[in-house]
């Protein structure tokens, strides 16, 4: 058995794909490792630049992944890896020098069965710097210690994560069901199996997010709909951090409809606005930003507030619907 298969999940991605296999190459993983590149039926030339790859001799294969999204294709690869550990990967990222090799050595504690490091984002272009650095602050990330960077120890959850292949044994694969909040839910059954996580904030994976609002918006109202999946399934919240956006959406509904009978309502839209406003103008970001990216960085902010909240409430109202729905269904 080789020591380990890295995980690439892809779909249309022949912009960036080239250099996040690229960033994965080495010795150690020529002489030891193995990587199957789940392709969701892209339209690009993301295949064509996979098999460049193979063709010099890497080990890489190329498999279709027929149901188009990550969990599927994760799982489809896990049954066809031939590693020892799971190593999972995304097609938008660069990854550090011996990535693969510092999370096998996490991974030799044996109560750890999911390691890994922090997703470190970064941005090309206006727009999407200030996304990356919204994404990189408590206030658009919470608490969440696999975007902050200032955690080593037992957490949670890691960005992407390396797993000893017995745990997928033990607790089952990715659960399509909480798409795109697979990883999440992977993380909840680990623990309640009485394995541990182990995340190292020094090791971080470059993110490329999205370069617009509108793709920001929706990838964030997916993420708050894949939550309330995950919370609905174990019946619990595992932070304030997903409770927040829910309410901060309620309460400024609330506060606009009553508004129109008394005015005074709007002070509390006013407060939320002038509270993220200043934190985009005066917060701390590393590196610095310009006066422009933090203009920018505000919008960014509630994009991610507001999307995340939408697509939390939009999940749970159509759940709630969807139960009586069945209760007739199952009548007729």
């Amino acid at each position: 058995m080789l020591s380990f298969t890295i995980l690439l999940t892809c779909l249309n991605e022949d912009k960036r794909i080239g250099a996040a296999i690229s960033s994965l190459l080495n010795d150690h993983f020529r002489e030891n490792g193995e990587m199957i590149v789940l392709d969701g039926g892209s339209g690009d030339a993301t295949c064509d630049i996979v098999r460049g790859f193979i063709s010099q001799g890497w080990p890489i294969r190329l498999s279709h992944n027929p149901a188009r999204i990550q969990s599927e294709g994760l799982n489809l690869g896990a049954r066809e890896a031939k590693g020892a550990y799971i190593i999972r990967a995304d097609a938008h990222c660069i990854y550090p020098p011996r990535y693969v090799e510092r999370c096998l050595e996490m991974l030799e504690r044996p109560e750890v069965a999911n390691a890994g490091g922090i997703m470190y984002s970064v941005g090309e272009r206006p727009v999407q710097r200030a996304i990356a650095l919204a994404m990189r602050h408590p206030v658009g990330v919470g608490d969440a210690k696999y975007h902050l960077g200032n955690h080593r120890g037992y957490y949670d959850g890691v960005y992407l994560g390396a797993f000893k292949r017995e745990i997928f044994d033990r607790i089952g694969g990715y659960d399509p069901s909480v798409h795109p909040n697979e990883d999440a839910d992977l993380n909840m059954r680990i623990l309640a199996a009485g394995a541990k996580i182990w995340l190292d904030g020094s090791l971080r994976v470059t993110y490329f997010p999205r370069d617009s609002f509108p793709q920001l918006f929706l990838q964030y109202f997916n993420y708050g709909r894949g939550r309330i999946r995950t919370t609905l399934k174990h019946r619990r919240f595992t932070s304030w951090r997903q409770v927040l956006p829910p309410l901060l959406v309620v309460s400024l509904v609330e506060a606009l409809g009553l508004s129109f009978f008394r005015p005074a309502f709007l002070f509390w839209i006013a407060i939320y606005l002038s509270c993220v406003l200043t934190v985009a103008l005066a917060g701390r970001f590393e590196p610095k930003p310009d006066f422009p990216t933090r203009l920018l960085i505000f919008p960014s902010f509630l994009v991610m507030h507001i999307a995340w909240g939408l697509g939390f409430l939009t999940g749970l109202a159509a759940r709630l619907l969807q139960r009586p729905l069945d209760i007739f269904r199952r009548h007729q």
